[in-house]
């Protein structure tokens, strides 16, 4: 199985919106080291699998949020409270 590429069929994801709302630029929010090296770490392996690819206008992109799992690792997590 090629994990490069999900199939809809399996999963899919949709983000429900207000067609009326308005956009929130969200400010920056900084990590500490370890969090920084996890959210990294997480990013270029979904990269590497184009699972995400890179935004060329980042005003409006939401902050990440790293979240520590029972093992240690860090999971990373969206955050689109606004």
């Amino acid at each position: 199985m090629d994990i490069s590429r999900v199939d809809l069929t399996i999963m899919s994801h949709k983000l429900s919106i207000y067609r009326e709302a308005k956009p929130v630029s969200q400010y920056k929010r900084k990590l500490g080291k370890e969090k920084r090296q996890a959210a990294r770490e997480n990013t270029e392996k979904l990269l590497d699998v184009n699972f995400i690819t890179k935004a060329k206008y980042t005003t409006w992109l939401t902050n990440v949020v790293m979240v520590k799992k029972t093992n240690g690792k860090f999971r990373i997590c969206t955050y689109y409270t606004n």
